[in-house]
């Protein structure tokens, strides 16, 4: 009897450890969504990060980045112009490598034909709701830190 229960244990256990190819794990897409900038932020004189919100021209829609999860974006610049929000538009792809964040787009504005340009932002953090992000600003060449903040559709 003693005998019979092993083998029958042995042979569950053999059973039961039998592959999970039938399984499909999913990556949650953190990235993909409608991202608003809510803060920016500088390191002070004190070598310390400081955060303040982000204040868009009055009237005007705040900043956003559209990533889609076809590897497009649209990048929402809105700004005051004499009495008129206008909206300087950024399309583009981008792609994400470990925590680098590369924004690529035809520039339209320069003197030479149609430039490509990419943009890289590396990512501090990023959770569903959250994303943290710097970059250095090409015309001041400071390091700059912008939290975006997930708008619900």
């Amino acid at each position: 009897m003693k005998k019979i229960f092993i083998v029958l244990l042995t042979i569950s256990t053999f059973l039961s450890c039998e592959s999970d190819d039938g399984i499909t794990y999913v990556t949650p897409d953190y990235l993909s969504g409608k991202w608003v900038w809510d803060q920016i932020g500088a390191i002070n004189a004190q070598n310390v990060l400081v955060y303040q919100s982000y204040v868009n021209d009055e009237g005007c829609e705040k900043n956003n980045l559209i990533l889609n999860n076809n590897g497009s974006y649209e990048k929402n610049d809105f700004q005051l112009v004499g009495s008129v929000c206008e909206n300087s538009q950024q399309l583009g792809s981008y792609e994400l490598n470990n925590n680098i964040l590369s924004l690529s787009y035809i520039d339209e504005e320069e003197e030479e034909e149609n430039q490509n340009v990419t943009d890289y932002f590396t990512i501090i953090s990023l959770t569903y709701t959250e994303i943290q992000i710097s970059y250095t600003d090409k015309d001041t060449d400071e390091l700059v830190f912008l939290k975006l903040i997930k708008e619900e559709e």
